[in-house]
């Protein structure tokens, strides 16, 4: 068969360029293009060719349409595939149309798609599921008889079914889901759109080895501009808060003649194929892609879009939100650290003033207390999400006003210190255009030294593997975006200028040196091998730290008995959700070996 020769012989080629996706990434790849063949030429270039995937395919259209002479196409992406020529090979494509939205399916099949899912509607009868399967039939495997594959029928490659029954948590091996826009065409209201949307890829995130997230906004199958500018809006609003999401928008690419019925209707009407202008986009969406640029990532002709961005900027309309601390502007930036005794204000304005606006402050806060990016399931985190998504939280005391006080933002830090990180935006809205502002982060701390630096980074989800996590060249813990336990008691360190990489706390040992360790408790004393365990402020500024093997803990502040660790004394540290203060005799019921440690 085509199809396994190809896979042996690719086996043997080098590999091509970009991320080469095989198994559960901690990022998610998110590709947006105008057209669905767009999502064509991102899958040869970036899927691992050496794997298999399921592809989820939601979409009004199945796609299902055969190519004359696929045999050829396959052979050609696997033969640059290893000379390394797939890049020009896509260029070319493109140039020439080779690939249409209706048939950029067939080509993937058998690998490195092996199995499509298709859902075209939120249910489906029986009826319907089989109507469906025989229109797939009917376009996927019409040229069987002229032109028979060398890898036979397709047909039984695609599996129809309803939203409402769809198995998303289900799904063995890789998948890859793609998006096709128009599938939500017959909706006219914002808020529904938002909300099915939401629905969708609040379950696409469930599917336990998601590889990567595609959209097609396929402008010749919307109602107008307007109505694409709100689902590109919804699309990149979501896709946004996925804190590890890499997302790539290319808003010039082209993918050659348009041969659909569409296009063909509409060139018999001697009109022009719609094409999805973002040189057109309104207030709402060129403010979202301001607030998000230095996540957008594009390729293809990106003096044209970096232009786009300086002319968006100069609107004097953009709202800017700025941060006063006592009473005194800051220099502008994106994060700014705090004492917890200082006072501080947002503010936001623009420098031409929109009559009678409404104001909304919002809160970027993670929907989950605990994330696990590594993909297994072995001790902590067990069964938590992948991908970290924040969700808009409104802060409703501020509706309105220009100014947003630090007391308006308390019930948004931690909880029992209010302290630790938060990122604040506005949205703007003059009654016709919304305009949405920069976000800016607050970190609100208590303490000198390595403790003080700890409580920065309270308020943050737990995050098993966050050494995988990067955010705009921030890893880890140093992103502010959540640590597991050991990258929570290394930020401390790093933020004091140690050069001490973020480890496990098996590989964090050597960079430790050993006090003692804790043998029983005496009249509420903890006792080492030497006697009474001594807690001095000079080991609280370095940094007193617990370590219990596979789990890491920092003693947070004396006891009441002068210089000694006991049962009272206030320990810190980050397990399966946000950083927590404790006291040692909690740990110590928990833990068989303790040894009392610090940074070398």
């Amino acid at each position: 068969m085509l199809g396994k020769l190809l896979r042996a012989a690719l086996l043997l080629a080098a590999l091509p360029t970009g991320f080469a996706l095989a198994h559960s990434p901690a990022t998610l790849p998110v590709y947006i293009e105008d057209a669905h063949n767009g999502s064509y030429y991102w899958m040869i270039q970036h899927l691992s060719l050496q794997h298999d995937f399921q592809l989820v395919l939601i979409d009004a259209h199945s796609d299902a349409s055969a190519i004359l002479g696929s045999d050829a196409i396959r052979r050609r992406v696997m033969e640059s595939a290893g000379s390394g020529q797939l890049e020009s090979l896509a260029r070319q494509w493109r140039k020439k149309g080779s690939i249409q939205c209706y048939n950029w399916i067939e080509p993937l099949l058998p690998h490195p798609i092996t199995k499509v899912w298709w859902i075209p509607a939120e249910s489906l009868s029986n009826s319907e599921v089989a109507h469906r399967q025989q229109e797939v039939r009917d376009e996927i495997d019409a040229n069987q008889e002229a032109e028979p594959r060398e890898d036979g029928e397709f047909a039984n490659k695609y599996e129809i079914a309803g939203l409402d029954r769809f198995p998303w948590n289900k799904l063995d091996g890789p998948v890859v889901v793609t998006v096709d826009l128009d599938y939500f065409a017959g909706i006219s209201s914002a808020d529904e759109i938002r909300q099915k949307l939401d629905r969708i890829l609040d379950s696409v995130l469930q599917i336990p080895d998601l590889q990567a997230l595609t959209f097609s906004i396929s402008r010749p199958y919307l109602a107008s501009q307007q109505q694409a500018d709100q689902l590109l809006i919804e699309a990149l609003r979501y896709t946004t808060h996925i804190v590890n999401a890499d997302i790539h928008y290319e808003p010039f690419e082209s993918t050659g003649p348009d041969w659909s019925e569409k296009a063909k209707q509409l060139y018999r009407q001697r009109l022009p194929v719609p094409r999805y202008n973002v040189e057109d986009a309104p207030p709402r969406l060129r403010t979202l892609i301001l607030q998000n640029a230095s996540r957008i990532r594009m390729s293809y002709d990106s003096p044209r879009w970096e232009a786009l961005l300086r002319m968006w900027r100069r609107d004097e309309s953009v709202p800017r939100v700025t941060l006063s601390v006592d009473h005194h502007p800051t220099k502008a930036g994106a994060e700014f650290t705090l004492a917890a005794e200082q006072r501080f204000q947002l503010k936001v304005g623009t420098r031409k003033l929109l009559p009678g606006a409404q104001i909304r402050w919002k809160v970027l806060s993670p929907e989950h207390s605990a994330y696990n990016l590594t993909g297994e399931n072995k001790e902590f985190a067990i069964g938590a999400p992948r991908y970290i998504v924040d969700r808009d939280l409104p802060v409703d005391s501020a509706d309105d006003h220009a100014v947003l006080t630090d007391e308006q933002l308390m019930p948004f830090f931690d909880k029992k210190t209010a302290l630790g990180t938060l990122r604040v935006f506005c949205e703007i809205t003059d009654g016709t255009n919304t305009y949405i502002s920069n976000v800016v982060t607050i970190s609100r701390f208590r303490g000198n030294g390595y403790l003080g630096k700890l409580t920065e980074i309270f308020n943050l989800p737990y995050v098993l593997g966050s050494a995988l996590l990067n955010v705009d060249g921030q890893t880890s813990a140093d992103a502010r975006q959540g640590a597991d336990c050991s990258h929570f008691i290394i930020y401390g360190r790093r933020r004091e200028g140690a050069n001490i990489p973020y480890v496990n706390p098996k590989d964090l040992l050597p960079y430790l040196e050993l006090i003692d360790e804790f043998q029983g408790f005496k009249d509420g004393v903890a006792y080492g091998r030497h006697g009474p365990i001594q807690v001095t402020p000079a080991l609280l500024k370095r940094g007193l730290l617990l370590h219990f093997g596979n789990h890491m803990a920092a003693v947070y502040g004396p006891s009441g008995q002068d210089d000694v660790l006991t049962g009272d004394t206030l320990v810190v540290h980050q397990l399966e959700g946000p950083p927590e203060i404790t006291t040692f005799a909690v740990m110590a019921a928990k833990y068989y070996r303790i040894r009392v440690m610090t940074f070398r």
